[in-house]
């Protein structure tokens, strides 16, 4: 098996798409300017971040809210679009039951987000145990 390294891919009928090939002559073109993550995390409760991309810091500014501090940020032009999901392990709001929860981030400004976490049945923002999402957009 060879090994390519390079510090540069550029696509040559488009700047941004690179045309990939698989086994068996499957071919792929992606984006790499909009089709990728640039940014995700996955973080505790107790404010552990357990691992992201693009992220410097995060603080937890109030109950299923935290405020998150982008490395790299998005282009200012562009819009951002996040995803994710966010689980309780157990009932710590008294109601007995698991407290499945969603979170979604919204970009505010081209370097900072916000984790929100809710429980899905009430609709409170709530602490979940476990939470992690991607954005997704072009950086700066």
């Amino acid at each position: 098996m060879s090994t390519l390294r390079t510090n540069a891919l550029e696509g040559v009928d488009a700047k941004n798409s690179i045309t990939i090939v698989a086994g068996a002559g499957n071919i792929t073109t992606t984006n790499v300017q909009e089709g990728l993550c640039k940014m995700w995390l996955n973080v505790a409760d107790n404010g552990t971040n357990n691992d992201s991309l693009n992220v410097a810091s995060h603080t937890d500014t109030a109950e299923g809210r935290q405020t998150i501090a982008i490395t790299n940020p998005f282009r200012a032009t562009t819009t951002m679009s996040g995803a994710g999901t966010a689980a309780e392990t157990s009932s710590s709001n008294g109601s007995g039951n698991d407290n499945r929860g969603a979170f979604f981030i919204r970009g505010d400004t081209t370097s900072e987000a916000f984790l929100n976490t809710l429980i899905c049945s009430s609709g409170a923002l709530e602490d979940c145990s476990i939470s992690s999402g991607v954005m997704m957009g072009d950086l700066a």
